[in-house]
This record gives structure tokens, sequence and C-alpha cells, in this order.
């Protein structure tokens, strides 16, 4: 079986969330998710939650939300952060327009096929007798599509957005599977010599990225 477009969030554990805030260097809007960390989890997991997905179902909307505060004594504002983090782990479909260097053309020969964005591509590529069926349908070469449909497979990986997708398939890695195989330092390096910038990323950043990657790849 394939792996699946995101990661399991009923296998990602409430445990390996909170290692991960304590590890990570935040961004400015949610380092507040560091307060107080060991005790409100240990709350969290009071309340018999112990795992992504039990936390976004708890928090899923404002009423739940509010009733969970309520419930646990935890800050309405507090919980609305951490389920902002928590829903970021999982990706989210790119619209295949975004991806730099694919002809409008190839997207919209795609789009007439139902295929609109990168899960869409996701799922419609399954496997190899599924990619030729949809190069025949849809006139596009299997090289092109090929290309495109490693973009979208990278662009499943937390912190890689269409531009850095393309970068990264312009030096040979097409896949979630190769991706895993670098370091954070491979690829802080790879995108200052593909863009001539300084990365606005650190090495220790993309770890995380490619510790995500990894549970992409668990069936």
């Amino acid at each position: 079986m394939r792996n699946s477009f995101q990661i399991d969030p009923t296998k990602y554990s409430l445990k390996k969330f909170k290692h991960s805030l304590q590890k990570r260097d935040l961004i400015p809007s949610r380092v507040r998710l560091k307060d107080e960390l060991d005790n409100r989890f240990r709350i969290l997991e009071n309340a018999h939650i112990r795992t992504l997905q039990d936390l976004i179902d708890a928090l899923k909307t404002k009423h739940k939300l509010n009733a969970f505060a309520d419930e646990t004594g935890l800050p309405a504002n507090y919980l609305t952060l951490l389920n902002r983090e928590a829903k970021s782990y999982l990706a989210k479909p790119v619209r295949l327009d975004k991806f730099p260097e694919v002809s409008k053309k190839i997207t919209d020969s795609l789009a007439d096929a139902g295929i609109k964005n990168s899960k869409h591509l996701f799922i419609a590529s399954r496997d190899a007798d599924s990619v030729k069926a949809l190069a025949e349908t849809t006139g596009i070469s299997p090289k092109a599509l090929d290309e495109l449909i490693s973009l979208a497979d990278l662009s499943r990986i937390y912190g890689v957005g269409p531009v850095f997708a393309r970068i990264i398939v312009d030096v040979g890695i097409r896949s979630v599977a190769a991706f895993i195989q670098l370091s954070g330092a491979d690829l802080v390096r790879i995108y200052e010599e593909r863009t001539g910038k300084k990365a606005d990323f650190s090495a220790s950043e993309i770890e995380f990225s490619l510790e995500l990657a990894r549970e992409l790849m668990i069936k």
C-alpha cells in the first residue's frame, strides 16, 4: 500500500508533539506554546488526549474548544494557538498552477480531468498504471507529468512550498523517499546554491521537516 498524502494523526502521539515543541525554535507568534509546557501537556494527557488526532478533534470547533478550556482550565487562547500548530503538521493541497515552470496548458489539461491540486494528483498517480492512464487521458507527456508528480509529492513535506519543491526537483531530488536521505545542512546548502540567497530557515528547522517527512513514509 502506498503511503498517505499526510501523516497519520492517529499515530502521531501527544508525547511526540510535545517533544517537537520543546526542541524547535518556534516562530515568534507561537513561542508562547512553550509556556508551562510540561504542566499543560500533563493536563491534556489527563483529559485523555493521546494523539494529534485526539487534540484536533477536541478543539475542532470554537464551541468544543471553549468547552475544553472550561473543562481543563487551559486558556482558550493557548488552545487556539495549539490547535493551529497541530493542524500545520498535516499536509495541505497546493494548487498545481502555484508550482514554478509548469505550463498553463498542463494545469488546464489536468483541471479538465478533475485534478486541480497536489492532493488530487497524488491520488491519481498512485501507481505506474495510473500515471500511464493519466498521461494518455490528458495528452501530457510522461516526462512533464512525472515532474509535476514529483513537485506534488515533495510539497507534502512540512515547510516545503511550491518554490522550494521546484528547487529540490531541479537538483534531482524527486520524492519524499529521496528527500529523507539528506540532512538539514544539505538542504540549506542546496537552497543557497540554487537561489544565491541566504536561506531564511536553519538546518535545525529543516531537520524537523525531515522528521515529519519520515512520518509520511509510515504505512
